[in-house]
Order: C-alpha cells, then sequence, then structure tokens
C-alpha cells in the first residue's frame, strides 16, 4: 500500500475516532433506542387501550416526575429503566431511555400492568419509590405451576422474576391504612385469567406484567445492569442460562423500577 494510501486511512481513522468521541454515543444511543422501539412493537405491540388512557399532559406529568426521581437516586448514566403509574385509573408501564447528557427520557413502549388491589382481604397498596433490580435480592424464573384454581401466578414456566426486596407499603385494614413490608417483584401473570385483568389494580401489591413485556424485558437485559456486571459468578449464569443463546442485552442496560402515582401530580 502505498504511503499517499496510507496517510489517507490514517486520516480517515482519525476522523472517525474524533467524530466518536464528540457525537458517538448519542448517535449510537438513538440508533439502538430507535431499533428497541421497533423490537418493542414486533415483540409487545401497541394496543389502542392503552393509547386511550394517554395525553400529552399526562405525558408531561410522567417525564417530569420520572426525571425528578432519577436526580434524587443521583443517577448520572445512560441507561433504560421501567416506570409504573400506579393510578388505579390509569395502571400503566412505560419503558423508558434515559438521555444523561440531554437529561430526557425517550419513551420505547408502554402498556397495562396490575398493582395492589387494597379492597381484597391480606393484598397491599403497591408503594411508590425507585427501587434497584441487584444481584442482592435475587431473582429467579417461574415454574409454571397452576394453583387450585388453575392460576400460574407468575406465569408460564420459565419466564422471568425481577426481585427489588423488601419494601415497606401500607394494608387497608378496618377502613385505615397500617404500614406493611412486602416483597417487591415485577413479574408475569397467568395468560389465560391474569392478562385479561391488566389495565385495573388486582396484585397482591407486586407488579404484573403481560408475557410478551416480560420476554422483552428479559431478552434485552434491560434492567439486568448488576446481573450483566457479575455474569461471571454461578448463579448469574444459572439464572440466564435459559436465555444465554436467545438474549441481545442493550448497550446500556439499567436497574430502576420507579413507580410513581399520577393522582399525585
Amino acid at each position: 500500500m502505498g504511503s499517499l494510501k496510507i496517510l489517507s486511512l490514517l486520516l480517515f481513522v482519525s476522523g472517525i475516532i474524533f467524530f466518536s468521541m464528540l457525537f458517538g454515543n448519542d448517535i449510537f444511543a438513538e440508533n439502538e433506542v430507535d431499533l428497541m422501539r421497533e423490537n418493542f412493537q414486533k415483540l409487545v405491540g401497541i394496543r389502542a387501550e392503552v393509547d386511550s388512557r394517554i395525553n400529552q399532559d399526562y405525558l408531561a406529568g410522567v417525564f417530569a416526575d420520572a426525571l425528578e426521581r432519577l436526580k434524587k437516586a443521583g443517577l448520572v448514566e445512560d441507561q433504560y429503566f421501567v416506570y409504573v403509574d400506579r393510578n388505579p385509573a390509569k395502571q400503566l408501564i412505560f419503558i423508558f431511555f434515559f438521555d444523561s447528557r440531554n437529561q430526557r427520557m425517550i419513551e420505547i413502549g408502554r402498556g397495562f400492568i396490575s398493582t395492589g388491589n387494597p379492597k381484597r382481604k391480606h393484598f397491599f397498596i403497591t408503594p411508590t419509590g425507585i427501587f434497584r433490580h441487584s444481584i442482592q435480592n435475587f431473582g429467579y424464573r417461574a415454574e409454571g405451576t397452576e394453583n387450585e384454581f388453575g392460576w400460574r401466578g407468575l406465569g408460564r414456566k420459565s419466564r422471568r422474576v425481577w426481585d427489588f426486596g423488601w419494601q415497606e407499603t401500607e394494608e387497608i385494614k378496618q377502613g385505615s391504612k397500617q404500614k406493611r413490608i412486602i416483597r417487591l417483584l415485577l413479574h408475569a401473570t397467568d395468560p389465560d385469567y391474569g392478562e385479561p385483568r391488566l389495565g385495573k389494580p388486582d396484585s397482591q401489591g407486586c407488579v404484573r406484567i403481560s408475557g410478551d413485556l416480560n420476554d422483552f424485558l428479559d431478552h434485552f437485559g434491560i434492567l439486568d445492569k448488576d446481573y450483566e456486571s457479575n455474569k461471571h459468578l454461578p448463579e448469574v449464569q444459572w439464572l440466564l442460562k435459559r436465555k444465554e443463546n436467545d438474549r441481545q442485552v442493550v448497550a446500556h442496560p439499567g436497574e430502576c423500577l420507579l413507580i410513581g402515582d399520577s393522582q399525585e401530580f
């Protein structure tokens, strides 16, 4: 190769490196976010019933609440996260990408969920706050077993269960709120009986999601930042092994479940 060609190649590579240093992360993130939106539509889908509960003022409130919670938590890195609105009239979940440089949330997709139904005995109000997904509260996969009513409480076998540890919440007992401690989980529900009931409070206090959304979060490692950082551990390998040949982990996996209540903003 002639010296002129070598010099041209070096200048070209240097230009790419310089350009990447200035804009590369932003461009890469935007490209991935666009791809994730497409993947969400293909794997989970967009439902008109979900969109009917949303308008621009509502979205602005969700974005503002999410950004405020992220700032209070001191999160300064690009990452994906999940936001839940426990408002009984909404019962919505959003998948966001946090663009830390521009301090903005980019929506990937949305859907129905079920949070706690405190009207039922020994059921609890789903707590609000920001909850981290880490190996300190190790998750697991559903066995797919049925109870006496044929209900698979965590969904089909091998569906992921994200564990956010023991959290303080409330139970309504004899008309008054009493403090309680629950194990906060994010998980699928019975595909035949539970999924048609998504969109209204129905759980014992955890956050129920659809099987398709469960697979999406699992496949792309949306909340697996800590797990991906500890893949050398046997227990992490055990948890992910069923999906290890079917995982396409995003470049900036997160770890945060944010739960808000749009009645309060």
